[in-house]
């Protein structure tokens, strides 16, 4: 299955749109029994996920383990779709032997038709952050929402086809277990990459650290130019590190003037001011003034990203100086630690998820935040044999705090890492939320599984 043909030629100022019947021919589909293609909308995105449809998508309806995707057929119509495409006939759809390889396949014609740049984003911890930059700061278009497994970005690809846009796309690029990052990179073939961070995540299908790196490295492998933060890229193979450029923040031992020789770090930022408040500083590699970069967001995996983003838009052949302007653009998606103030107190909320090395940079933040300083914490899921040893470390680095409170399964693991912590049940930790003084600095993380947002909700007194 190779599409090939070509589609009608469209007005440069319309978005490109696929005729049923070309869309047909690209998939080697046939029409379901007493369907005429000519009647189906023009297709101009495609999606296989009923509640993410948009007007215009083909709806690729899959085979699931316990239920079939065409169950979600007639809703996906009504929220816009412009018809099926399945294994199974629809009235208003098209059939094919393999949907989920069909949709894959149209991404890949999809990103052969492309004519900007495409940069891919992945990392242990701050894709999301990293794409929300690199789409402000390269004036780009971007992938939605957490929506980074093959199957979304071929549909994504297919819009962008559409669009038509000169400018960059930016596309995160997650993966749970070994060879996924080789099919992605089949299917985006992106032109930069960028390695946010590697560190223990996904363990029940990676294994271990090693092993994430290497798999999360197949994005540098599959790139012309490739960029990593400087911790990551001394995680990945020697080979790997003579084709990828670091880049870093300076922090500790490491200050403004840079990393040691060897690492060959030309991109290189600090950050000044208050925590919630930070301000980065980063000196050009040709010289000249340092940028200063009033960041949209806190943390110390934000702003490294941000100098990540300057690197790709050198990269990429455009001014970094621009890039560093509408850095301040960058709009971030709820729970991924965003600042709410409420009355005297500051509620950090990153309860999108969580993983040892989000965990640590989150708890960092909390530190250095106005005081009394809490923690609210929850499970960090997907951890394998490491699970315990990972809470009791994330208990470890909370000590110092004016007080901790967990709920989760590795109660025992972190009451030895920290022998003050409050360990008790999720209703608990909501009825602490709501009774705690309305002063200082809360922080409430979690993986996502543990729908930590609701004690977000009780600490604002807002509805669950």
């Amino acid at each position: 299955m190779t599409p090939d043909a070509a589609p009608s030629p469209i007005p440069p100022s319309a978005p490109r749109r696929l005729p049923a019947r070309t869309l047909a021919r690209l998939l080697g589909a046939a029409p379901a029994p007493g369907t005429d293609p000519d009647a189906l909308p023009a297709v101009t995105g495609a999606a296989h996920h009923d509640g993410r449809i948009r007007p215009g998508d083909a709806f690729f309806a899959l085979p699931g383990a316990t239920h079939h995707g065409l169950d979600h057929a007639d809703a996906a119509l009504a929220a816009g779709a412009a018809l099926v495409v399945s294994d199974r006939p629809h009235p208003h759809g098209l059939v094919v032997d393999d949907p989920a390889a069909a949709l894959l396949a149209l991404g890949r014609w999809a990103r052969a038709r492309l004519r900007s740049s495409v940069v891919g984003v992945t990392g242990s911890a701050g894709k999301t952050t990293a794409r929300a930059l690199l789409a402000a700061g390269l004036d780009a278009a971007a992938g939605d929402g957490n929506l980074n497994t093959p199957h979304a970005l071929a549909g994504r690809l297919l819009r962008a086809w559409s669009e038509d846009l000169p400018h960059p796309l930016v596309l995160e690029m997650g993966i749970d277990h070994v060879g996924e990052m080789d099919r992605i990179v089949h299917l985006v073939r992106p032109d930069v990459g960028l390695l946010t961070a590697i560190g223990p995540a996904h363990l029940d299908g990676f294994g271990d650290v090693a092993t994430v790196a290497r798999e999360k490295g197949r994005l540098l492998h599959g790139v012309a130019r490739g960029l990593a933060a400087l911790g990551a890229w001394r995680q990945v193979d020697a080979d790997l590190r003579l084709r990828t450029e670091p880049y870093a923040l300076a922090d500790g031992a490491e200050d403004a003037a840079g990393a040691a020789p060897a690492d060959g770090v030309r991109w290189r930022g600090t950050v000044t001011g208050p925590a919630l408040t930070p301000t980065l500083h980063v000196a050009p590699p040709g010289g000249g003034d340092a940028l200063e970069v009033a960041l949209p967001g806190v943390g110390r995996g934000l702003a490294e990203s941000a100098v990540g983003t300057l690197a790709v838009a050198e990269r990429l052949g455009q001014d970094p100086r621009a890039a560093a302007a509408r850095l301040e653009r960058a709009r971030f998606e709820d729970g991924r630690l965003q600042v709410r103030r409420d009355g005297a107190r500051l509620v950090i909320d990153d309860t999108y998820n969580a993983n040892p090395t989000s965990m640590a940079q989150a708890l960092e933040l909390l530190h250095a935040a106005p005081g009394p300083r809490v923690a609210l914490l929850g499970d960090m899921a997907e951890l394998g044999a490491e699970a315990d040893a990972a809470h009791r470390a994330m208990a470890e680095a909370a000590r110092g705090l004016e007080r901790v409170a967990y709920a989760g399964a590795h109660a025992d693991a972190v009451r030895a890492g920290h022998p003050g912590a409050t360990c008790g049940t999720f209703d608990d930790l909501l009825h602490l939320a709501r009774t705690l003084p309305r002063e200082g600095t809360v922080l409430v993380k979690a993986s996502r599984s543990g729908r930590f947002e609701r004690v977000v909700a009780a600490l604002l007194g807002e509805a669950p």
